[in-house]
């Protein structure tokens, strides 16, 4: 992996974090962007007044941040699979989602791992985004997760992790179809998998490694992918927030307020233009207009919506999220969001509308209840 690339995706992730987040969530050296997400996945994502920082960590970030030693288990067997039991600890799963990043004036694709025990709740991580980058970028996604994050959880099972356990990250990365491997260290390479849940030609490299790894993109010839120039950093929207009341129309996307009577607030940030990226991104990337939160009566967390537009060319009908599953409704479609979230997602003209939250029958009532308006939706056509 070269100097460049890495350069590159820690500045334009970092440009992410502040677009959306202010400078408060630049973190300005490895070790405070790991701490951050260390911090950060220990409490589960509510409503934006009250989340912590997105702790958007670029591939550079996360190698730089572990300290010294091996991979556990898996070496040259190839990659964990997204889903599964952690190796050194069979007792705790893992899950690492993708999905499209839905904060609205974004383009990319974001993961909130988790880890769970049969019984308990999942304990969700902060979770990590990443802006979308060219079609052929090696690496389009990545992160890390402490074993020591799930302590807690761990304790009410009355499980507790050894000095090894405690030094134990979970590693993953999400690769283009260039990427058939990953090689960790001298002697140790990993190679990627596909999964369903991910975009055709897309892959996963996960791995559970303590200390300080150096990782480098190899093709099918075992040969290391380098990048020609510096990645180039794509100009997305700006956004504007409303809370409560009926949004303007003229508005490329709005999702006028529920009229629901458990619905006791909500508020939205939506995108101030649509953006065609055309070719400068693969086909199946979304670009999010609108997010929406709300306040629900005796939930203490607040499931949002978005509306998801094609990133390439607005006005053609959007592509579908990857691993969006048919569920009993017709017209209805779920997806892995991560930890006890679901994400349910659903046609409108030509975007898609999306829920996530806690709660599956409250955010079936909101797919059904919401209203989506505004001149990206009205002039959206298949030309």
């Amino acid at each position: 992996m070269s100097t460049d690339h890495l350069s590159s995706l820690e500045e334009a992730l970092s440009a992410a974090t502040i677009r959306e987040y202010g400078e408060g969530g630049r973190s300005r050296t490895p070790a405070d962007a790991m701490l951050r997400a260390g911090r950060a996945s220990r409490a589960r994502r509510r409503s934006p007044k009250s989340w912590p920082a997105i702790a958007v960590v670029s591939f550079a970030f996360v190698l730089a941040a572990t300290a010294a030693a091996a991979i556990v288990v898996f070496g040259e067997r190839g990659s964990a699979p997204l889903t599964g039991s952690v190796p050194v600890l069979r007792l705790l799963h893992y899950n690492v989602p993708v999905t499209p990043d839905l904060e609205a004036g974004d383009a990319g694709w974001c993961s909130s791992p988790s880890f769970s025990i049969r019984g308990i709740a999942p304990l969700s991580g902060a979770g990590t985004c990443s802006p979308a980058y060219p079609p052929g970028t090696p690496i389009l996604l990545a992160g890390g997760e402490p074993l020591s994050n799930a302590d807690n959880l761990l304790e009410s099972a009355h499980a507790h992790l050894t000095a090894t356990q405690l030094q134990t990250n979970l590693f993953w990365s999400v690769v283009s179809s260039k990427v058939a491997a990953i090689k960790l260290k001298r002697g140790l390479t990993v190679a990627a998998r596909s999964d369903p849940r991910l975009a055709p030609g897309w892959k996963a490299v996960v791995a559970f490694e303590v200390g300080q790894v150096d990782p480098v993109a190899l093709d099918a010839t075992g040969h290391a992918i380098r990048e020609r120039g510096a990645l180039r950093q794509l100009t997305l929207s700006a956004t504007r927030k409303y809370e409560g009341g009926a949004r303007a129309a003229s508005s490329p996307c709005v999702i006028q307020p529920p009229r629901l009577s458990w619905v006791t607030a909500s508020w939205e940030v939506v995108a101030t233009s649509t953006p065609t990226l055309g070719s400068n991104v693969d086909p199946n990337v979304l670009f999010s207009c609108a997010r929406s939160w709300y306040s629900i009566r005796g939930i203490s967390t607040s499931p949002s919506a978005a509306v998801l537009l094609d990133a390439r060319n607005p006005n053609r009908t959007a592509p579908a999220p990857p691993g969006l599953k048919a569920t009993a409704q017709p017209g209805v479609f779920s997806e892995d969001g991560g930890g006890p979230g679901t994400i349910l997602a659903t046609r409108v003209g030509r975007a898609w509308l999306l829920v996530q939250g806690s709660s599956v029958s409250t955010d079936e009532a909101l797919l059904h209840a919401l209203r989506v308006e505004g001149s990206a939706i009205a002039r959206a056509s298949d030309s």
